[in-house]
């Protein structure tokens, strides 16, 4: 039944646990508990990334050219009460911290259980480490080895049992 919601109505990843936020801290401003869980590029991509699965089967975006046109037809109040421009789309794929262009894992099979995916990557860092999105609304800083090893993890690209 999840499931269906989630599909049916294309729910942010991000309004999930902004929801539960809201919930548990007693606040009535919905838009806060967005906004909170949603402050840098990285958090906002990879909550966008897991909109676009929920909407499209639980399979990501097979490129940046579909990604990308999915933001520009996507609500832009929606978008705008993440932080996200949306007449300024590509500022959004650029890391505040290096001012590189981030590098997406494109075409990850999500799933309405959830996915721990890694799916964007910081290009250069912050001189002490990469920043790393993935589809659990983790973000965190990793050294060059573990950067490294989640960049080239094989992660599912086709549908797994149990995703419909």
């Amino acid at each position: 039944m999840l499931q269906i919601k989630l599909t049916r109505w294309g729910v942010l990843g991000g309004c999930v646990v902004a929801g539960l936020i809201v919930g548990c801290s007693g606040s009535s401003d919905p838009d806060s508990a967005i906004a909170s869980v949603n402050k840098t590029n990285i958090e906002r991509l990879a909550n966008l990334y897991f909109t676009y699965q929920s909407l499209h089967e639980w399979h990501g975006p097979p490129d940046e050219s579909q990604f990308k046109s999915f933001l520009h037809g996507y609500n832009a109040h929606k978008l705008s009460r993440i932080g996200v421009d949306p007449n300024a789309l590509d500022q959004l794929f650029v890391s505040e911290r290096d001012g590189q262009p981030f590098k997406i894992r494109y075409g990850v099979q999500g799933s309405s259980m959830g996915s721990m995916a890694p799916v964007i990557f910081e290009s250069v860092g912050n001189g002490k480490g990469r920043m790393v999105g993935f589809l659990n609304m983790e973000q965190r800083e990793v050294n060059e080895s573990e950067y490294n090893t989640l960049w080239s993890e094989k992660v599912s690209t086709t549908p797994q049992r149990g995703n419909r």
